[in-house]
């Protein structure tokens, strides 16, 4: 077996580049799966950082899988992916990543029952303000956010405001016209705190999507030959 040392520094490198979304070149993947297979168990289930890379990469598999894949074979790749997840939660409870990669398995699996909120939910206790996992966890929130506790739904509402605060227009705009747009009214409410610059960078983006809506401080110049 591959000694723990040799490979928790790419694991972690690893970790954080699935956790920004990064590409990879085809099978690249699948040989850090096999590096970390070989380190099983002395490293995978032993040292938090190999445990959530391990975890990580089932996931980001998983998901590759579901655009090339039987359905029997994505449900299988998302039961590894779970099952390896909730592995790393053990080593890692305070990761609020992982919560939020726990509850997006459960809605990508058959067996989702609205009771898997609670590990969103646990996501936001553990991470309330972390801006690198707010893009995916507020569109997961978002898409549920009927079935959120009051609490829970508060806290989706107040991140997608820090979403625009920190200049992620990009991903609010993309969650705003996308699973939030029936909750339009509460998320440009949230923005009455947030400095003009976002705000105007907000509207001008949603001006541009053909959007027209409320955001509140902020009054666009009309141009008639647009």
């Amino acid at each position: 077996m591959l000694p723990w040392a040799v490979l928790v520094t790419p694991a972690r490198d690893v970790a954080e580049l699935i956790a920004s979304n990064a590409p990879f070149k085809p099978g690249v993947l699948n040989e850090v799966e096999a590096e970390l297979a070989a380190a099983r168990p002395e490293l995978t289930w032993s040292n938090p950082v190999a445990a959530r890379a391990s975890a990580m990469v089932s996931l980001r598999l998983a998901q590759d899988a579901q655009a090339r894949s039987t359905s029997e074979e994505v449900e299988a790749a998302f039961s590894i992916a779970e099952s390896r997840i909730r592995a790393a939660l053990r080593l890692n409870p305070s990761d609020s990543y992982l919560w939020a990669s726990a509850y997006f398995v459960r809605t990508a699996r058959a067996e989702f029952n609205p009771s898997d909120t609670r590990l969103l939910t646990q996501s936001y206790v553990t991470g309330p303000h972390e801006g690198w996992v707010s893009a995916s966890r507020n569109r997961l929130a978002l898409a549920a956010y009927p079935i959120l506790d009051p609490r829970t739904q508060a806290l989706a509402i107040s991140e997608f405001s820090e979403m625009v605060g920190s200049g992620m227009i990009d991903e609010a705009v993309a969650n705003l016209l996308g699973v939030g747009w029936s909750q339009r009214e509460r998320l440009l409410a949230s923005l009455e705190a947030v400095g003009r610059q976002p705000k105007e960078a907000l509207a001008r983006r949603l001006e541009y999507e053909g959007v027209r809506v409320d955001v509140p401080g902020i009054q666009l110049e009309t141009r008639p030959w647009r």
